[in-house]
């Protein structure tokens, strides 16, 4: 009987507790509703992530065009060269699309000329291959800068909207002051995220870029090469 007794009694006091539980307790959130809490902030960070996603697509197409390797093509040009059939070695490199067919392309155009010119026609048209390749690049620089940049001023606003609140309202409460500075911090990982990847594809971007240049200036090269002994068997014959 006394067991029923303190059984009726605890009851509205475990009922309390169900309630106060339920009070405390909040909803688990979602990853967008999480990143929608960083504020206006996060529209130009989206913005750059966007640019530097597309930059990094659209310049590795290009590189992957422009940069093409082909020593079956290379070899084909040299051996037309020393059998002095230089129009189709002319038409054999302008029927490809990577640069160092455009360069010696150019090269052989001036097959007439002396060495030097013929160098110095291949170096022109290597800088215009060379500034195809390097466009867009300073935005994936750039990105990586602002982008961090942006992020802690966010967050920085969001501190200073904070410490206004408590000074203004005098509320001390800490769950007020920690939600404030998860939901602004969000700016600051968020930035880093996209100058992360902007700065991680500059330097990919890079580091193929050179390999093509190199390329290029071994290729042209080899195919000065050709012409001088070509030129020079002539004169001796």
């Amino acid at each position: 009987m006394s067991l029923l007794v303190l059984l009726q009694a605890a009851t509205p006091v475990v009922e309390m507790a169900d309630q106060a539980v339920q009070a405390t307790a909040t909803p688990d959130e979602s990853y967008l509703n999480l990143v929608l809490k960083g504020g206006w902030i996060l529209l130009p960070i989206f913005l750059l992530s966007l640019l530097a996603i597309y930059v990094i697509i659209n310049k590795w197409l290009v590189i992957n065009r422009l940069g093409k390797k082909d020593s079956v093509w290379l070899s084909r040009v040299v051996e037309l060269i020393h059998e002095g059939k230089i129009d189709k070695a002319l038409k054999f490199s302008v029927e490809r699309s990577h640069a160092s067919a455009k360069v010696i392309a150019a090269g052989l155009k001036e097959f007439e000329m002396e060495d030097n010119e013929i160098q110095e026609a291949m170096e022109v048209e290597a800088r215009q291959q060379i500034s195809m390749l390097e466009n867009q690049m300073n935005w994936l620089g750039i990105t990586a800068s602002i982008a961090p940049m942006l992020g802690f001023l966010g967050t920085i606003f969001g501190v200073i909207k904070i410490f206004y609140d408590i000074a203004r309202t005098n509320d001390l409460a800490i769950d007020t002051i920690s939600t404030g500075l998860y939901q602004k911090m969000i700016c600051s990982g968020a930035g880093l995220l996209v100058g992360v990847v902007a700065y991680s594809g500059y330097y990919l971007l890079n580091g193929r870029i050179d390999k093509v240049v190199i390329n290029i200036d071994k290729e042209s090269n080899e195919v000065l090469k050709a012409i001088r002994a070509y030129k020079k068997r002539g004169v001796q014959a």
